[in-house]
């Protein structure tokens, strides 16, 4: 079975002339945090995130003792993978209403650390002139992507636990994608040099936190092989999307990558 699928996806690859898959993240540090986090419970303030490879720039809009709004800026955050600390500053400037007179002011006030728990959730603490705070944040949602139309793509994984050992190594599989119903199922298309179709359909819920998606459910495909998936931290753009892969059929597990660039044909 895996086998077969490799031969597929190898004639694919000769026909299109690709030679690598076109799936990417936000960032090739590790998870890309850009989001405006809040906490669910406490509306009204937050603090936006802007990540560009292991930086973080922050800012956190609060309210002080008069119940006036501060603002707070952390322009370089840094740290390992999924922990980020810095400096934060309070700012000050000219009048907004009036022409920009010169640079703003930033005062040291503290530090910040932002801890990350999961993709989508994690741990924010503050200290300013001398007052620390700790809050949970998750990732706000205000509108739901819509993960559908057609892509050239598909996936690279690991496959592990195979019950033909020789089958455990680099698995690929490319073709068309056609997505329908914002996601809620997908169909992948996969067709060899000889015009022979395998069909794979990936059906499950697409549901979203911020700006990231998952994408969990059952597949089927028409060479055999049939299990479960789950597509986490899919980032949808004009240009394509792009998840975390994990799967499991009757043969073997698999986990890696899965996406593919938007079809101009298709859209």
């Amino acid at each position: 079975m895996i086998t077969n699928i490799r031969r597929f996806a190898a004639a694919l690859l000769a026909v299109l002339g690709l030679s690598s898959m076109p799936v990417s993240a936000g960032t090739t540090f590790g998870t890309d945090y850009t989001d405006l986090w809040f906490n669910p419970s406490e509306q009204g303030w937050g603090v936006n995130v802007i990540q560009q490879y292991e930086t973080i720039f922050a800012t956190l809009f609060v309210y002080g003792a008069d119940n006036s709004a501060r603002w707070y800026v952390a322009s370089d955050l840094r740290g390992g993978a999924n922990n980020f600390s810095g400096t934060l500053y309070q700012t000050t400037g000219p009048n907004f209403s009036g022409p920009w007179s010169g640079t703003a002011n930033a005062t040291p006030v503290g530090s910040m650390t932002l801890t990350f728990s999961s993709a989508t959730t994690g741990t924010l603490s503050y200290v300013v002139n001398g007052a620390s705070v700790t809050k949970q944040i998750q990732r706000q949602t205000w509108r739901t992507n819509v993960l559908a139309g057609q892509f050239i793509g598909g996936y690279t994984a690991n496959a592990s636990n195979c019950t033909d050992a020789g089958s455990n190594g680099p698995a690929l599989a490319t073709g068309l994608l056609r997505v329908t119903n914002n996601g809620g199922s997908m169909t992948v298309e996969f067709r060899n040099a000889a015009n022979v179709a395998a069909t794979c359909t990936y059906s499950g819920t697409f549901s979203s936190s911020g700006r990231l998606g998952t994408l969990t459910g059952t597949y089927t495909c028409s060479l055999g092989s049939n299990g479960t998936f789950t597509m986490t931290e899919v980032d949808v753009g004009r240009n394509g999307f792009s998840a975390l892969y994990s799967a499991q059929d009757q043969f073997c597990r698999f986990t890696g990558f899965f996406g593919g660039i938007r079809d101009v044909l298709g859209n």
